[in-house]
């Protein structure tokens, strides 16, 4: 692709000159989508059970009437199902001609996600959707019985930095030191991908939003010193951080959805020592 643009500069004088320049850019991509699971963590929260249940809808193609009519599932508002990209103009009208971007590429389909998580409450996704209030009533009672099979796995749970509302429905969160969640969370992405036959697998926080970790030199500021701290134990290593290492350590691509400092200085080295991909800082508060 000839990306186009121009640069300009200003002399002494106060004299601009404008220069046209064209940077070629290549785009490379697999010939297919990669089987793809992702992992949530707070699956049994608001989102995690309405992203669920949503998908399952699209994969069933449920419908449902309301008082301004009949309503069907679908992806408005996804980037990649709905997003289209202008690819020239038409030779006799000279009219735009917009496509949509997965028809250019091999990009994943929701339907085809396989979907998993943690939550530090043991509550089955169909009782976590009633609870979360967000679907219609006939959307809940059509998914109830699949959505109730669902039962996230135990998280790591360090009261510090998760707030005091949460206490009541942590009944499901490991035990032991941070060496030993780590390595339990590093088993389960390895278990899941092993059981979904899975080429990929993607970890996203969607929990509650945690305090900020404080910046500590020689605990959390290099990729050695962050590791070192687990492994001794320390108390400013927050549980969105843990999952972000046993993530990179399994090569799983970590998207932060929370308002948090999750990705310390050791967290981006980390990731860019095994050239995995990180990144977010929000997108579900407020």
């Amino acid at each position: 692709y000839d990306y186009h643009t121009t640069e300009v500069e200003t002399n002494a004088k106060g004299e601009v000159s404008a220069t046209p320049k064209v940077n070629k850019v290549v785009f490379k991509t697999g010939a297919k989508a990669r089987k793809t699971g992702v992992l949530l963590v707070g699956w049994g929260g608001n989102n995690g059970s309405t992203v669920t249940a949503g998908i399952l809808a699209n994969r069933k193609g449920l419908s449902w009437r309301t008082k301004d009519g009949e309503y069907k599932a679908n992806y408005f508002g996804s980037m990649t199902q709905c997003s289209t990209t202008r690819i020239g103009s038409e030779s006799k009208t000279g009219n735009d001609i917009f496509v949509p971007v997965n028809k250019l590429v091999p990009l994943l389909h929701p339907n085809d996600l396989e979907i998993g998580g943690w939550d530090i409450s043991n509550r089955n996704l169909g009782d976590a959707m009633r609870s979360a209030k967000v679907l219609d009533v006939q959307i809940q009672d059509a998914l109830y019985d699949e959505m109730k099979q669902f039962v996230p796995m135990k998280a790591p749970y360090f009261r510090d930095f998760i707030a005091s509302n949460q206490n009541e429905r942590a009944n499901n969160t490991l035990s032991g030191s941070k060496k030993e969640q780590l390595a339990q969370l590093r088993k389960d992405i390895a278990e899941f991908k092993k059981a979904k036959k899975l080429d990929h697998c993607i970890i996203l926080w969607t929990a509650n939003t945690e305090r900020f970790a404080e910046i500590q030199e020689g605990v959390n500021d290099t990729a050695d010193n962050l590791l070192q701290a687990v492994d001794e134990d320390e108390e400013e290593v927050s549980p969105s951080t843990l999952f972000a290492i046993a993530s990179i350590l399994e090569g799983c691509p970590y998207i932060n959805g929370s308002p948090q400092n999750t990705f310390v200085p050791g967290v981006v080295e980390l990731a860019q020592k095994h050239r995995v991909y990180i990144g977010g800082d929000d997108f579900k508060s407020g």
